[in-house]
């Protein structure tokens, strides 16, 4: 057995140092690490709301006078395609804020009023006799118990910046929740408005100190994930919009009174992979049961079949179909992202199981190509 040199035995023995020295003080580097991740809180929410205004204004660049020549035209297409973006989703933020939100609320108070009602009537029909006293018992007490005691005022505040126990901590969040939001929107309109390609440079910076290999490397993980995370937010907007469109219309004409609050409900479902579209149509079918159960049957099938519709014509032809996952890696990432991070864990799991599919396809690709060269 060779024996260690001077040299490694100072380095390991530095090593054992610095491993007893970060257990010795854990608790203050986890405290410092919440630290330094509140002061970045406004640039990572910053580059979050650059990126999604990022998709639609080259959207709008790739269709603003595509054939134009014009070397005004070019210089003016990407900054009047920001504003149109930009316009249309302070629109969207108006709308929902003053329509959408309050048509919800009004839905769901809806509900809590008349849903024991509701569920009494159904208890009282004959088929519901031969079910087990366990599954009645759950309808008529914990449902309706759930449906009265569902704050819907409160989680709508909490949803807008939360409640606290004293005017001093509530003042104090709306502050921070203030400038956090403040400063973010300022470094996500400099990150939309820089011209000095800020990409570049920072990938340039990288391969100065880790080489052209890992450059390269790094760059085809995030040139993957752009693409997976760009292609999965288009895909399940656009799928949570038909279906809260098309639910919201089928209630309107069948002159449903909360349509609009049912539709908000749809919406919001939908953009959840895999659970949302089946829980959101069987709890806006309830809702509208309360009032008339032959509109909710017919809301159930309009709504599926245009999911059908939708799923089979529309969404394999948006985006890349490379990023669409297999339903196996799709229920895993369901799964495993809404039990670590709930709702937020659920909709980045899929484009992160997506980014990483991806990446293995492409270097087994690779791996196989070097043994047959």
């Amino acid at each position: 057995m060779k024996k260690p040199t001077p040299s490694e035995v100072l380095e390991y023995g530095g090593a054992v140092v610095l491993l007893l020295a970060i257990l010795q003080s854990w608790d203050a580097i986890v405290g410092f690490i919440g630290i330094v991740l509140s002061a970045i809180v406004p640039l990572v929410l910053g580059a979050c709301i650059a990126y999604v205004v990022t998709i639609p204004t080259n959207f709008f660049e790739r269709h603003l006078f595509p054939n134009s020549t014009s070397k005004f035209v070019g210089a003016l297409r990407r900054p009047l395609s920001l504003v149109v973006a930009v316009f249309l989703l302070l629109t969207v933020l108006i709308l929902a804020s003053s329509v959408f939100i309050p048509a919800f609320v009004e839905t769901i108070t809806m509900v809590q009023v008349h849903g024991d009602e509701f569920v009494e009537a159904i208890l009282k029909l004959p088929v519901m006799k031969p079910f087990k006293s366990s599954i009645t018992d759950f309808l008529k007490g914990d449902l309706v118990t759930s449906l009265k005691s569902f704050d819907v005022m409160g989680v709508a505040t909490q949803a807008m910046g939360g409640t606290f126990a004293s005017i001093g901590a509530q003042v104090f969040n709306v502050v921070s929740t203030v400038m956090t939001g403040f400063f973010g929107i300022l470094f996500s309109f400099i990150l939309l408005t820089d011209t000095t390609d800020v990409w570049n440079r920072v990938m340039e910076t990288v391969m100065s100190y880790l080489g052209p290999e890992k450059t390269e490397h790094i760059a085809l993980v995030l040139g993957v994930a752009d693409i997976s995370f760009h292609n999965f937010i288009v895909r399940q907007c656009l799928e949570a919009a038909i279906l809260g469109t098309v639910g919201t219309i089928t209630l309107l004409l069948a002159q449903f009174d909360y349509a609009l609050g049912v539709g908000v409900f749809m919406f919001l479902s939908a953009l959840i992979p895999i659970v949302g579209y089946p829980v959101g149509l069987l709890a806006g079918a309830f809702m509208v049961a309360i009032a008339n159960p032959w509109t909710a049957l017919l809301y159930i099938v309009v709504v599926a079949a245009v999911q059908m519709l939708e799923a089979t014509l529309v969404l394999p032809h948006v985006g890349d179909p490379r990023t669409v996952l297999p339903p196996v890696w799709t229920t895993v990432g369901v799964t495993i992202g809404g039990g670590v991070g709930g709702f937020v864990g659920m909709l980045v799991a899929i484009p992160m199981c997506a980014t990483i599919r991806q990446l293995i396809l492409i270097d087994s690709k690779r791996r196989n190509a070097a043994r047959e060269a």
